[in-house]
């Protein structure tokens, strides 16, 4: 189980005797793995927990943010809540063939966009 995935990223070699592995290949592929923070009136940023923020329940529809389009809606949504002048940090990345891909970065205010 470990020798496939060992050989072939380490080693660059590629064996039908030897299982190669893929990141994600079909059910988690797209999904998006999101954190958000929020910055207090002191200057601190602290974690931000949407079901909360927004009213949501943990397993509905905002438990899984499967698209850009839905990472974006999500976001202006956190921001309206939080109202005019929130700072609103995002850390997001999509599952892809190949890995996680950074899609956004807590660099920037989320709602200044």
């Amino acid at each position: 189980m470990i020798a496939g995935p060992v050989a072939e990223q380490v080693f660059g070699v590629r064996m039908a005797l030897l299982r190669s592995w893929t990141m994600f290949s079909a059910i988690g592929l797209g999904v998006i793995d999101v954190s958000f923070q929020i910055r207090r009136p002191d200057g601190a940023l602290v974690p931000l927990d949407r079901f909360e923020m927004l009213g949501a329940s943990r397993d509905g529809r905002l438990k899984w943010i499967g698209s850009r389009e839905e990472l974006a809606s999500v976001i202006g949504r956190l921001c309206k809540a939080a109202g005019q002048g929130a700072d609103i940090r995002v850390r997001a990345r999509q599952a892809t063939r190949g890995g996680w891909e950074v899609i956004h970065t807590d660099a920037e205010n989320a709602c200044n966009g």
